[in-house]
Formats: C-alpha cells, sequence, structure tokens
C-alpha cells in the first residue's frame, strides 16, 4: 500500500465522511511537509468567515476572501472594500454583523468601470416605505454603495475576468446604488 500513487488509490466518491483523512503537503513552495487533516477540519478551514479590518480602504484578495464569508462589523468611518479581477467561479459573500445600523457607509468595488457588475440586489426599506430591486446596467457599474446599513447579505460571482454578477438583500433606509465609479 506504501508504495502506490495517490492517483492508484480507490475513491471513496459520495461516502465521505467528515472523520476521514486527506493528505496535505503543508508549504509547498517553501519547505513542504507531508500532513494530514482531516476533511472535516479542512472544510472548516476553508468556510472561517473573515472579518473585514475597519479601515478607509481594503483590498481584498481571492486567497484569503475569496470562497469565505467576509464580515463587515460597525465602522469608524465609510469604508470601501475592493474586490480583485474576477474569475470563472470566485466567489465572495459579504454580511453586516454590526450589533446596530451602522453611522457609515460600506463601498464595494472593482479595480475601475471595465470590471463591472451584473444582476440586482432586493432592498427592504427599514422604515416601512418602498421595497425595491436595484438592478446594475450591466456594462459598466462598478461601485455598489450600502448607506448607513441595517443588514446585508451581498453575493457576487466572477463568470470572465470582466465580470461579477451580484445578488442579494440590503436592510436599510436608503436604497442601496450599483453605479460607475
Amino acid at each position: 500500500m506504501a508504495d502506490l500513487k495517490i492517483t492508484a488509490l480507490t475513491s471513496l466518491s459520495t461516502s465521505t465522511a467528515r472523520a476521514d483523512l486527506l493528505h496535505i503537503i503543508d508549504d509547498p513552495t517553501g519547505t513542504p511537509i507531508n500532513k494530514k487533516v482531516t476533511a472535516g477540519e479542512f472544510q472548516d478551514a476553508l468556510d472561517a468567515p473573515v472579518a473585514l479590518a475597519d479601515a478607509t480602504s481594503t483590498t481584498l484578495t481571492a486567497a484569503t476572501n475569496g470562497g469565505r464569508v467576509n464580515v463587515v462589523a460597525d465602522t469608524s468611518q465609510n469604508s470601501t472594500y475592493v474586490l480583485p479581477t474576477p474569475h470563472a467561479g470566485l466567489t465572495f459573500k459579504f454580511i453586516y454583523g454590526g450589533a446596530a445600523a451602522d453611522a457609515t457607509d460600506h463601498f464595494f468595488a472593482t479595480a475601475g468601470n471595465t470590471i463591472f457588475f451584473k444582476g440586482a440586489l432586493v432592498h427592504f426599506d427599514s422604515d416601512g416605505n418602498t421595497n425595491a430591486v436595484v438592478y446594475s446596467n450591466g456594462s459598466s457599474n462598478s461601485k455598489i454603495s450600502v448607506i448607513t446599513a441595517n443588514a446585508y447579505e451581498i453575493n457576487l460571482v466572477g463568470t470572465s475576468a470582466t465580470v461579477y454578477y451580484v445578488s442579494g438583500w440590503v436592510s436599510d433606509v436608503t436604497v442601496p446604488t450599483i453605479a460607475d465609479q
């Protein structure tokens, strides 16, 4: 068994359990070390939420923020979260994790209007006046603005090197916008 290549081993397929072991090579570009991890530990590590910094501008990366829940807490100033260039399958999920409505604004932006959003956000008016669907123009809108958020979940899915699909909802007094920078 020790002389078999990994590709020659039998697949567990759909009977994989969280306690099953996976072979991992830690630090493959530095000093590679063979290690083990359970399937459950592996999944938990990749699914762990990322608390975003309370900063004026935060540049996000696929390695740190992609495929994960990114939590925006109460911020002490207006905050912009700059997305990396998309590619097919790159995803981001943003939630507001504050304890009350934030007094500042949150912006989600691409590097410029040549990388843009397609899709829409549902707005739930927190003072009960109106609800609406806010659409991007699908050709140049590269900035999502959430003004004094009460709650939100914004999902972005890269489909090419120029497009993020957007979906989700925002609960707020002010209607969010998806516009050019």
